[in-house]
């Protein structure tokens, strides 16, 4: 039996309330008859690049469930490195702790050379590869085949690589508020835009400085010349300008929404931290984002889009055991004949699942959502 440190509160933060899950799961399973040793424990693998203090919680709730609890344990290793480049040396470095701890059973890509160089370099270190058999019988060719070509005087052409990381565009006379936010400095870019608010206009500051800063930044993730830590980083730091500007225009009775979105983590799930970042990046566009949270009934979905009379649905989920209440909350928006647009996303999905499972678009990340509220709200 697999069972998932996480209930209906939420994912846990600390490794005390994820083994505290774990001995709830224990007990439970017990009653049915079943061993401990039948029973594996996911302690959650979140991605360093949005949660970073929770590799350790991770890595502290398998030992405590491995050595107190005398379970196996297992993780979805590669999620830890998500969003970041050069993914393989984050994910071999957190597989060889967590397998130091306690992890027996890592779900990783077996194609990936690295990764297994990894498993069996552990195995002989701990012991588990007796006369580092496995490890000598993995290597052994592959040094035999370096000496050959060296013998045979064979050498890797060394290929000059030249960078084509574009430089930022305009560094050198670029806006000070537009460079804050780029580099992702908050507390600056709200400094800023209070200078800026008493002689610019609001919404000049937004369609000029914010919004073109937020392009840029988002042009570059696509190009992977940043990575998500520093995308978040920009959209909190438009964010923090983004206050000033919206109770500055509240002032005035104004307001900046381009129009609504809703976004819901479906019914059955309660993963909601890409759901978290979609919102904050949309709402720096200038979108006015209705979020129903995480766990959304079907018709609770329905009932708000009707209501508020929204024309983008988004919708999220990030295991395969609730993609069906996605699509039940597309076919229920259909048949209650509201005129709507549906994007879903989720690390699950596929542009091809998406449309299988009749949704209008599918957003890969953040900077995609922006570009599809474009063309459906303007």
């Amino acid at each position: 039996v697999l069972g998932l440190a996480m209930d209906e509160s939420g994912l846990p933060e600390t490794a005390a309330q994820r083994v505290a899950i774990a001995e709830r799961i224990v007990a439970e399973a017990e009653t049915y008859g079943l061993d401990r040793e039948d029973i594996v424990i996911d302690c959650l693998t979140l991605t360093i690049s949005a949660q970073q203090e929770q590799a350790m919680e991770t890595l502290r709730a398998v030992r405590e469930v491995h050595e107190r609890l005398g379970l196996h344990c297992a993780l979805g290793v590669s999620n830890i490195s998500f969003g970041l480049p050069a993914r393989v040396h984050m994910t071999v470095n957190f597989l060889i702790q967590a397998m130091h701890v306690g992890l027996d059973f890592p779900i990783i890509n077996p194609n990936t050379k690295e990764v297994m160089d990894a498993v069996v370099s552990f195995r002989a270190v701990s012991g588990e590869d007796a006369d580092c058999a496995a490890y000598i019988e993995r290597f052994a060719a592959e040094q035999a085949e370096i000496r050959r070509r060296k013998e045979l005087g064979i050498t890797d052409a060394a290929a000059d690589v030249k960078s084509d990381t574009p430089t930022a565009e305009g560094d050198a006379e670029i806006d000070p508020l537009m460079d804050a936010i780029m580099r992702g400095l908050s507390d600056d870019a709200e400094q800023i835009a209070r200078r800026l608010l008493a002689n610019t206009a609001p919404m000049d500051i937004i369609q000029d400085k914010v919004i073109p800063a937020l392009d840029i930044v988002g042009d570059r993730y696509e190009k992977e010349i940043i990575f998500l830590p520093q995308l978040i980083n920009a959209a909190n730091a438009a964010t923090a300008a983004l206050e000033l500007i919206k109770a500055k225009l509240a002032e005035n009775g104004q307001g900046i929404s381009k129009g609504k979105v809703i976004l819901a983590t479906v019914e059955g799930d309660i993963h909601d931290i890409g759901k978290n970042i979609v919102k904050v990046v949309l709402e720096n566009y200038g979108y006015q984002i209705i979020d129903l949270g995480r766990d959304v009934p079907v018709q609770r979905v329905v009932e708000v889009a009707i209501e508020k009379k929204v024309g983008l649905i988004g919708l999220s989920a990030l295991m395969t055991t609730t993609v069906t209440a996605m699509k039940r909350t597309i076919d229920a928006l259909h048949e209650a004949g509201h005129e709507c647009q549906t994007v879903v996303g989720g690390a699950v999905l596929t542009e091809d699942y998406a449309r299988e499972i009749g949704a209008d678009y599918y957003a890969a990340d953040a900077r995609s959502a922006v570009e599809i509220a474009r063309s459906v709200l303007g």
